[in-house]
């Protein structure tokens, strides 16, 4: 997981991401997360009765954040601030200087630390969600195929990825025995799901993700 200071960053400033191998400069994921609430085509998305399409995801997580704000606020003893980029920056300044103090113990800190984490990899799954294939081959851990998912028979392992962010990791999971698989290095060398040279069009070396038991 990244740092709590790296999320806050990206949650509330205008930041350098890198997509498909190249540094791409992009606004506060909160803002995002906000414009992304009346986007076509979003998922989930219904019109409300006023002929705007919403997307009913973004809404329910920005609900999440609001309400952990508020929680955060009220620990902290501060007034509440409607705006969540404002209220983030907030937070998360105050929190630091009071563990500085040591006004925070060891388990609050904690929970301050993988919130706002947590909040990144909600907002991109949502607004950037994961592509995914389908492995027809059988799982290297357990040998099968085929499982029943949701009650349907679908192919065990299943692999996820993101598009607009090839520098973050890529997951490998078989749903029968919920074994895993990070990484590009896991896709190319333990799944096979991937081709080398395709990735290395996109400036991604494969060889730096893969664990180096399994490098020629």
């Amino acid at each position: 997981m990244e740092s709590t200071e790296r999320a806050v960053v990206r949650l509330t400033e205008a930041h350098t991401e890198h997509e498909n191998g190249k540094a791409v400069e992009r606004g506060p994921l909160l803002v995002e997360l906000a414009e992304s609430a009346t986007a076509q085509g979003a998922r989930g998305s219904g019109s409300g009765g006023a002929g705007i399409p919403i997307n009913l995801g973004v809404i329910e997580l920005q609900a999440h954040i609001g309400r952990k704000l508020k929680l955060m606020e009220k620990a902290l003893f501060l007034r509440p601030v409607k705006d969540h980029v404002e209220a983030t920056k907030a937070v998360w300044a105050y929190a630091k200087d009071e563990r500085a103090g040591g006004r925070i113990d060891d388990a609050a800190w904690e929970q301050f630390e993988r919130e706002f984490p947590d909040w990144v990899h909600r907002i991109t799954e949502e607004v950037s969600p994961p592509a995914s294939t389908e492995m027809i081959a059988p799982c290297p851990e357990c040998g099968e195929t085929r499982a029943i998912y949701r009650g349907d028979s679908v192919t065990a392992v299943v692999v996820k990825w993101y598009p607009e962010e090839l520098d973050r990791a890529p997951i490998g999971k078989c749903r029968f025995c919920e074994a895993e698989w990070v990484g590009w290095g896991a896709m190319h060398y333990t799944l096979d799901v991937v081709d080398r040279g395709a990735l290395a069009k996109l400036g991604i070396d494969v060889s730096v993700f893969a664990p180096k038991t399994l490098l020629p």
